[in-house]
């Protein structure tokens, strides 16, 4: 699942990968079915550190990309691989609002059709939730000023024009808020990952 700038059709040259990787088996118990069976969580984890090395490679120009897997659940504390059951059950009880607004911007990129249908899913029951407008606005509002004190970098007659105030991210922030706020009554919100859209259907 890409999320960030991948996710939200904004990827650039030097844009890093925010990534998740989930896989669509429910079973703890199952296996592979090689000549030497293993684990389906071990193969899964070995597969996801193969394409992460894979991601990163090394070219006559630098390091391909650079992956960033923090946003799975739990974080770097987190498991490199869940299962599809297991992050709709940590979206579902255990996230934060801030991982909410991570999710409008996720979608499948690569991987069975099947599951990212059920992926998409999942992503429209977490974010079409009702939700307290004042408790929903004080979380947004706190995250953005969190961002702000540590990456806006105006001063000195410079204005930051992504991190300042009234920069691109306070204008992502009002949209993520707007999205979270009303998509349970108007679910085609819920449709785009990228902020131009998403304004678009907002308006």
């Amino acid at each position: 699942i890409g999320y960030g700038k991948v996710g939200g059709l904004e990827l650039g040259y030097g844009s890093d990968l925010d990534l998740v990787f989930l896989h669509g088996n429910a079973s703890a118990n199952a296996t592979t079915d090689g000549p030497r069976p293993i684990p389906n969580d071990l193969f899964y984890v070995r597969l996801g550190q193969r394409m992460i090395h894979l991601y990163t490679a090394r070219t006559g120009s630098g390091v391909l990309y650079d992956v960033d897997m923090r946003l799975r659940p739990n974080g770097n504390a987190g498991l490199l691989v869940s299962s599809l059951q297991a992050f709709e059950s940590y979206q579902q009880g255990s996230a934060w609002t801030w991982e909410h607004q991570a999710l409008l911007r996720a979608r499948p990129i690569a991987g069975d059709p099947a599951i990212a249908a059920r992926f998409d899913a999942v992503r429209r029951a977490v974010l079409s939730r009702p939700r307290d407008p004042d408790a929903l606005r004080l979380e947004v509002r706190e995250m953005r000023e969190k961002m702000r004190a540590s990456l806006d970098r105006s001063g000195n007659g410079r204005f930051d024009v992504k991190q300042g105030r009234g920069g691109v991210a306070d204008i992502e922030f009002m949209v993520q808020y707007s999205v979270l706020r009303w998509a349970h009554e108007y679910p085609d919100l819920l449709d785009w990952t990228d902020n131009v859209r998403q304004l678009a259907t907002l308006a």
